[in-house]
């Protein structure tokens, strides 16, 4: 496949994971039962993606890491498609990039080290490979960072494909069946 047909083939599987991803229903409760699942592996420092649209919510996970003594809660703030770890401060409306307004981040903290990234999807494949939204900001954070890579999905977006040479494959992905090691 050329780099042009890959490139379509690529924007509309993105358009149809979106669409089938959009019409699931009872994502609130799925949502919780995932974050039950991820919440015992966690502790250190956690990255965790501010949720929008129609992804696996973040709100009810990031309530019960407030309260974990042995976690330090980081969201994403990206910039010109690079990430940032900052560490979160409060939460707010996240805009349509995921970034919360820059008073919600200590913005004088940067960790050393994030110990686990939570990652939104699209689509994961049976090797932890996963279609995000086509910037590869996730894909250039795992490039510079040595983290554990935790893709959050309902159980419906695991699909066949292949990954493309710069993408990185996560190392778990947890759904509301299950907690999938590659």
């Amino acid at each position: 496949m050329d780099e042009r047909n890959e490139s379509t083939y690529k924007a509309e599987l993105r358009a149809t994971l979106k669409q089938y991803r959009n019409g699931l229903s009872d994502k609130p409760l799925l949502s919780r039962m995932i974050a039950d699942k991820v919440l015992p592996l966690l502790s250190g420092n956690v990255m965790v993606y501010m949720s929008i649209g129609s992804e696996v919510d973040t709100e009810y996970l990031l309530d019960k890491l407030a309260v974990k003594k042995d976690v330090i809660v980081y969201a994403p703030y990206t910039n010109d498609g690079i990430i940032t770890p900052l560490k979160l401060l409060s939460r707010g409306v996240a805009d349509k990039t995921g970034n919360l307004p820059r008073e919600c981040y200590d913005n004088s903290y940067i960790p050393s080290k994030i110990d686990f990234c939570i990652t939104p999807l699209l689509g994961f494949n049976e090797r932890g490979y996963r279609i995000g939204y086509g910037k590869g900001c996730y894909d250039r954070f795992f490039a510079e960072h040595r983290t554990f890579k935790i893709g959050l999905a309902f159980s419906e977006q695991a699909i066949k494909f292949q990954p493309e040479c710069t993408d990185i494959p996560l190392d778990c992905c947890v759904t509301d069946k299950s907690v999938i090691y590659f």
